[in-house]
């Protein structure tokens, strides 16, 4: 069976800064290398993603580079022709807004498409704002959930906020989740009314930034402190020990 096949060319796949003063600190000389090469992306907005080409030490004119837009507007008959020039001498970025592609991001559907033209998928090293919560919170990496955004409504995340408390005690699971910025004193409102007190939760915010806060504790200790998490980009994280249901 074949499994390496680059006579389609190939896409790369790009992650872009956190958020870092020094973008040194998050993405690799070779990504600029490999990005430089580039003149087609396949992005979720131009702006921001000629910004951080600059700021990654790109040189490209870019007037004479293509964007492709993906984003929740985006028409799903639109992704195929986003690969239509891509050949041994012609090769297309996909590049998120922030962190790794295609994790809580647009462009699952392009990789998709890549594999089923037999286009040659390339990952580039960059940062993920999710494993490094993970890896920083002391909890298991063994095996873990991602949920991305819970449900906006109430019932459901209240029940949903319930069923990963219930999977972290059970099975030893470290549950992860995120929510938009300007909602995020709201989730920590609904963890403290629906989590049981000793119930562990780490909160990793502005990740690689120098307003990095990477805290774990319980339920009960955040509530009495109560962050303000207002706009703040941020991961969290539940999870349970018999540690955990000793601390008061």
């Amino acid at each position: 069976m074949k499994t390496e096949n680059n006579s389609r060319g190939t896409l790369y796949l790009i992650p872009s800064s956190l958020g870092a003063v020094n973008i040194d600190h998050e993405i690799p000389a070779y990504n600029q290398t490999v990005m430089n090469t580039l003149n087609e992306f396949i992005v979720e907005n131009t702006r921001t993603a000629r910004r951080f080409l600059r700021k990654a030490g790109c040189t490209h004119n870019f007037d004479e580079v293509v964007f492709h837009v993906l984003n929740k507007h985006t028409a799903e008959i639109d992704i195929p022709g986003f690969l239509d020039y891509v050949s041994p001498d012609h090769s297309v970025g996909l590049l998120s807004e922030a962190g790794n592609p295609c994790i809580a991001d647009p462009g699952q559907s392009v990789v998709a498409e890549a594999h089923r033209r037999g286009i040659k998928v390339i990952p580039l090293v960059g940062p993920n704002s999710i494993l490094m919560a993970l890896i920083a919170s002391g909890f298991n990496g063994q095996s873990f959930t991602f949920h991305g955004y819970l449900p906006i409504e109430t019932a459901e995340r209240k029940e949903k906020i319930r069923q990963m408390e219930s999977d972290a005690q059970h099975h030893d699971q470290t549950q992860i989740f995120m929510e938009t910025p300007y909602r995020n004193n709201s989730m920590l409102s609904e963890l403290y009314r629906n989590c049981e007190p000793s119930t562990l939760l780490c909160i990793a915010s502005d990740i690689t930034t120098s307003s990095e806060f990477i805290y774990t504790q319980t339920i009960k200790q955040w509530e009495k402190q109560n962050p303000d998490l207002k706009k703040k980009p941020a991961i969290f994280l539940l999870y349970t020990t018999r540690f955990s249901k000793k601390t008061t």
